[in-house]
């Protein structure tokens, strides 16, 4: 898949140029492969924290597709050249490219100096780029959660959600535990998926299981 920014208009301020595959994990370790339904085809992760982002990027109802290291961009003011890890495409048609690191990555002052090079260099030439700490989306009980619906939901069928919603509505408060839902009979490939994709809402900042409860609306 070729990155949508090669069908923009040509931009005098910086070129585009193929990535490298990513065939090989950081240190020395095997590639993370993310099954995704956003984009329909594995993603290819250096890390478990990009791993991590991915299923982050399949939660956030904004964002249509991503890709991984989508391209290198060499600026025409710089000798820089730079590979995002990211980049997403929104609801709305802009783009954004994201550089995910550790809680740690902050602290190193080459990279603080490299961002703000970086960051002034999109800026000027109307791109968007943000620079996320793995501490804005990897809450260790969230991401578990988010992990497990993901997994289970793989299968699920969104079609089914206004089914599910008319059973939730009948019940006391418009609300239930999850094992409730499954006793009425819900597959669980289709409660969870609706619960992923924010069709169903349930707390998920505590460990989610069958005496969970979910309701309608947020």
């Amino acid at each position: 898949m070729r990155p949508s920014y090669y069908l923009r208009e040509p931009q005098s301020g910086y070129t585009l140029e193929p990535a490298k595959p990513v065939v090989s994990g950081r240190p020395r370790k095997l590639v993370t492969f993310v099954a995704s339904r956003k984009n329909n085809v594995s993603i290819g992760c250096e890390t478990l924290l990009e791993a991590n982002f991915c299923i982050h990027l399949e939660y956030r109802a904004a964002i249509i597709n991503y890709q991984s290291q989508p391209f290198t961009i060499r600026f025409a003011e710089s000798s820089l050249r730079y590979t995002p890890d990211f980049l997403a495409t929104l609801v709305d048609g802009s783009q954004v490219a994201y550089e995910v690191k550790s809680c740690a990555g902050d602290r190193d002052s080459k990279w603080r100096v490299r961002r703000g090079v970086l960051e002034e260099l999109f800026s000027r030439n109307g791109l968007m780029f943000e620079y996320v700490e793995e501490s804005q989306f990897c809450q260790p009980i969230m991401m578990q959660n988010l992990h497990c619906l993901y997994h289970h939901g793989y299968a699920g069928n969104l079609a089914r959600v206004p089914h599910i919603l008319r059973l939730l509505r009948q019940q006391p408060g418009q609300s239930a535990p999850l094992e409730t839902l499954l006793e009425l009979g819900v597959p669980q490939a289709d409660l969870t998926c609706a619960l992923f994709h924010q069709r169903l809402f349930c707390n998920l900042l505590r460990p989610v299981n069958l005496r969970s409860r979910v309701w309608c609306t947020q």
